[in-house]
């Protein structure tokens, strides 16, 4: 485990947070934000206490333990029958344009970050924060879908951690940031219940199966009035 503290650290931090990002399925998407939530650990107890930085990792797991069940209630039959762009999760934009979408930020984040320097932050940690926070920042941007946009949002919340806890060394903050981020947590997996469950737009329900359509008729006049009958 040690060999993962320092620059690896930072380099799988930042895959993971591109796999909450781009990828669609949310399989994949959780296990990058338990990356993410193991890797900014390591990188906590270079600055914390290492049991502080536990905290990190105990947070992050019971998120992911909440939106993977969740998710899990989600991928009924019922719902695994409709067409795969009517599924959960319905996505905002095209895997292929996120994925781009990451490259450019990829080219600036390389054009800017030795140019950026931050006050009493070692350069390991500035590479950290600036990327996990631009990826954050991105996710919130593309995404419209509370599983994918909730955990850009701790994405860029552990980005401000690696702020807080290297210029500030307190036990109780770290207990509120980490509290904190299991109640967002929560309130992430019931908007993703909530959204998943939601009545479809108009126009994307399917057509009632085994109910033939009614033909049209043409009106008869009413010849009853007349003292005839009708037809």
């Amino acid at each position: 485990m040690s060999l993962l503290i320092g620059e690896p650290a930072v380099v799988l931090a930042g895959i993971g947070a591109v796999l909450i990002v781009v990828p669609r399925d949310w399989r994949v998407v959780l296990f990058g934000y338990t990356l993410v939530t193991v890797m900014l650990s390591l990188l906590l107890s270079q600055v914390i206490p290492a049991e502080w930085a536990l905290q990190q990792v105990i947070a992050g797991g019971l998120v992911a333990v909440m939106l993977f069940m969740s998710a899990r209630q989600l991928r009924t039959p019922a719902h695994l029958a409709r067409p795969r762009s009517q599924q959960w999760p319905r996505m905002a934009s095209l895997t292929t344009f996120r994925g781009l979408a990451v490259g450019l930020a990829a080219i600036g984040f390389v054009a800017v970050r030795e140019s950026l320097s931050l006050p009493n932050i070692s350069p390991l940690f500035r590479d950290a924060i600036l990327w996990l926070g631009l990826m954050g920042l991105m996710g919130l941007a593309l995404h419209e879908e509370p599983l994918h946009a909730g955990l850009s949002l701790l994405t860029f919340l552990g980005a401000a951690q690696l702020i807080v806890f290297t210029l500030i060394q307190r036990r109780m903050l770290v207990g509120l940031l980490q509290g904190g981020q299991v109640l967002l947590g929560l309130a992430i997996a019931y908007l993703v219940l909530a959204h998943g469950l939601a009545p479809e737009p108009e126009g994307l329900a399917p057509e009632p199966e085994g109910l033939a359509p009614v033909p049209a008729t043409r009106d008869e006049p009413d010849l009853s009035v007349f003292g005839g009958d009708a037809p």
